[in-house]
């Protein structure tokens, strides 16, 4: 994690183990870059895109660590226009120490504490659900309409013959 961030970056670096004695074996590190920038062991924060425990854990007593609206991805929210002001949100801190320390800094996340690869995978898969969602609503209309009018064997004719000349385009291109 040292390695990827570069050691100049990092302002702190913390060691969590669990307090109960059975999971005493679970360590996981925490790389601390800036208030709303860190890397975890875990993982969590790149392979899910959540803050994880073990920040929040290091927000308690950091001098550093903090919390921004811009860490938590935009896939969580139903509000598209959140991003535009986000960076103007101010940073919360839990220890009064990092508050002083970081007052009135406009911060952006560290890019590479962003899950880049994860966001775009989703972005893409929910663009394909819609897609997917718009043309099956029009589909059902369609052959609600179609039973009703005694009229299937229009759209069945268009079907097949859409699907024809989509395999003809499939089979060209390879």
């Amino acid at each position: 994690m040292i390695t990827k961030v570069g050691g100049e970056n990092i302002q702190e670096v913390w060691k969590i183990t669990d307090m109960r004695p059975e999971n005493k074996k679970h360590i996981y590190f925490v790389v601390v870059i800036d208030p709303i920038s860190y890397l975890c062991s875990c993982m969590f924060n790149i392979t899910c895109g959540i803050v994880c425990r073990h920040y929040f854990r290091i927000m308690m007593t950091s001098a550093v660590a903090g919390f921004q609206i811009q860490m938590v991805p935009s896939r969580w929210y139903t509000n598209n226009q959140k991003d535009k002001d986000a960076a103007a949100e101010t940073l919360c801190f839990i220890n009064q120490e990092a508050a002083q320390n970081f007052s009135g800094i406009i911060l952006a996340p560290n890019s590479l504490t962003i899950p880049v690869t994860v966001t775009n995978i989703l972005h893409c898969t929910v663009k394909k659900k819609f897609k997917y969602g718009e043309i099956w609503g029009l589909v059902r209309q369609a052959a609600q309409l179609a039973i009703e009018h005694g009229s299937h064997s229009e759209i069945i004719g268009w079907l097949k013959q859409f699907i024809i000349q989509h395999k003809e385009i499939v089979i060209m291109r390879n």
